[in-house]
């Protein structure tokens, strides 16, 4: 294939190579190589498009475009059989070497030669350039009815892309297959080989393939490094207000969250998706999928505290562990969820299986009642209602200061000897997000940080906020934790103490790789970045060729050095020394 796909490069799969090859760990060269290339060829974390889905264990699926194998050793988890295509030996080679059990197969993408069928068919980042390697005037469709001959009578396709739509790119990140800005708004001006589609494009496709029965799922922030997989139902209710913590250069045009907070006001998100995950179906019956309507992973934690949070369809809440590992985790949520907090009740929750169910409540979060009494910048109204919360969180608390034990710091490390309010167990995960009101009280759902040994509440406070403030420029600009710690009479010089106590639990739980460094770059600078880019492209391109000429130059060097010193060095040379002499000098004298 004569395209190049999603930051492929020659050195870096040598060196993906060499890490699989020789059973190094992936984090470390991330750590050494903290960009966006290495997180998206080798974080676990490109596992959590996927984690949740309920792949049938005996079922058989195929990947197209498997890249790295960076999916692959996933499927090969979750799937009893797994083929995986890609164009190239070296690809291949890496993918034998990542996943286990996996069945490969160098071919190219419109000539795959199999007899068997599959129950599912994966494309991740590769749908979009079946006008590249597919032949035909309308190639996105025609490749759909391709696959079909591989399909099972009840079988999916699952094609992962970016919206052409999606609002990060009007926020001001770079269009990846094109690196350009705004390119895949403008309708891929002088873009030939690849292209994304809007939601409206996408079934349209979808439509004309002569398939009827789809679903689209919406991976916050992106497909590729997901928090959350939204739906049609939720995308609206639960608008995704976080951070993306992967990504690439960008420039700071407007605040993501905020803009999507006020698209989903409207019912518009789903249109302006950072991401599509579309399963497409071959009948009209019913899949299991349809029975999710939100999920919430929790996969950049220690193995053991490993889960994913679905919301389901009937009303229902579950918590799976991801990892084996993780099943004491929840069995220690649901022995949490008898205890109260003050008086703050945990809703009631039951084991079936490995995982723990709960009730799904209607009601808005705190988090979100919050943000609508932001929307009105209605001071008194804010601090009337984080006056219920402090009042509900240190209902029947006692003054101590021996609460720094030797389980406390274990988890939070620094010793303080200041007095601060405890209960006698501790919940950590009173968030506004998790935090309801029902009935009039407030209910915590999502409760996994339980501890057994008392815990400042101060510090618990500073947590109820702090996620928030962090991560949504709303919350940030309205408020701080100085003018909410007056207003409850705490010393502000506490912060830095709940500040590292908050670090230390964090890497007490959290097992992931370091964010990335993304550059943001000045508005005016974007129209001579873009010429600059496409300059220094063609430059690169110029000197991959020229480096694959000399390469191909010195391998000749290198087999004529070889051949004359064969030839020197043989009986026949040194004999005919004397006649090769005496040819010279008659040419002289000529």
């Amino acid at each position: 294939m004569a395209y190049q796909r999603l930051y492929e490069d020659e050195d870096l799969e040598n060196q993906v190579w060499d890490i699989f090859s020789k059973g190094n760990d992936p984090v470390d060269a991330i750590r050494k190589n903290n960009q966006y290339p290495y997180h998206y060829f080798l974080s676990h974390l490109r596992h959590d498009l996927f984690h949740w889905y309920p792949f049938k264990k005996e079922g058989r699926l195929l990947e197209i475009g498997a890249g790295y194998g960076q999916l692959t050793s996933l499927f090969t988890e979750k799937l009893s059989h797994v083929v995986a295509v890609e164009e190239s030996e070296s690809k291949c080679n890496i993918i034998s070497k990542r996943a286990e059990d996996v069945t490969v197969l160098v071919s190219d993408f419109d000539k795959i030669e199999l007899d068997e069928k599959f129950d599912y068919i994966v494309l991740c980042n590769v749908f979009e350039y079946a006008k590249s390697f597919f032949e035909s005037e309308n190639p996105y469709q025609d490749y759909l009815n391709y696959l079909k001959k591989f399909l099972k009578d009840d079988g999916v396709i699952l094609i992962a892309l970016s919206n052409r739509l999606g609002l990060k790119y009007f926020a001001g990140f770079r269009e990846e297959h094109s690196n350009q800005f705004f390119n895949g708004i403008n309708g891929y001006d002088n873009e030939d080989h690849a292209q994304t589609f809007s939601k409206t494009e996408l079934e349209d496709i979808i439509k004309s393939a002569g398939f009827s029965n789809y679903k689209f799922f919406y991976p916050y922030p992106n497909h590729e490094f997901p928090e959350v997989i939204n739906t049609d139902k939720f995308i609206n209710e639960i608008p995704f207000t976080g951070v993306n913590k992967y990504s690439r250069e960008k420039i700071l045009l407007f605040d993501e969250s905020t803009v999507n907070l006020s698209l989903s006001k409207d019912n518009l998100s789903q249109y302006f998706a950072n991401s599509f995950l579309v399963e497409i179906r071959t009948t009209d019956a019913d899949y299991p999928s349809d029975k999710i309507d939100f999920v919430k992973i929790g996969a950049d934690r220690q193995e053991e505290l490993k889960v994913y949070t679905t919301i389901w369809s009937d009303g229902k809440v579950s918590k799976t562990p991801i990892s084996a590992k993780a099943n004491e985790h929840i069995k220690r949520m649901v022995d949490g969820s008898k205890y109260d907090i003050g008086k703050i009740k945990c809703l009631d929750a039951e084991m079936i299986g490995n995982s723990l169910y709960y009730d799904f409540i209607e009601e808005k979060s705190c988090e979100y009642m919050i943000l609508d009494i932001i929307a009105q910048n209605d001071k008194e109204k804010f601090f009337e209602f984080i006056d219920e919360i402090y009042d509900a969180l240190f209902y029947n608390s006692f003054e101590s200061d021996e609460y720094a034990t030797e389980e406390f710091l274990n988890i939070f490390k620094v010793k303080s000897d200041k007095k601060f309010h405890c209960h006698e167990k501790s919940q950590l995960d009173v968030i506004l997000g998790n935090m309801f009101i029902i009935d009039g009280v407030f209910t915590v759902v999502d409760y996994e940080w339980f501890f057994d040994f008392p815990i400042p509440l101060e510090y618990i406070l500073f947590r109820v906020f702090n996620y928030h403030i962090y991560s949504n420029k709303l919350i940030r600009e309205f408020t701080s934790f100085e003018e909410i710690f007056n207003h409850f009479n705490i010393d502000t010089e506490n912060i830095k103490l709940f500040r590292s106590w908050e670090c230390n639990f964090l890497r007490h739980i959290i097992n992931r790789p370091p964010f990335t460094r993304s550059q943001v770059l000045p508005l005016d600078n974007v129209e001579k970045y873009n010429q600059l880019k496409k300059e220094l492209d063609l430059k690169n391109k110029e000197l991959k060729k020229k480096d694959k000429i000399i390469k191909n130059k010195n391998k000749e060097i290198g087999k004529r050095d070889k051949k004359i010193d064969s030839l020197l060095n043989s009986k026949s040379w040194k004999i005919t020394k004397p006649l090769r002499k005496f040819k010279a000098i008659l040419k002289k004298d000529d």
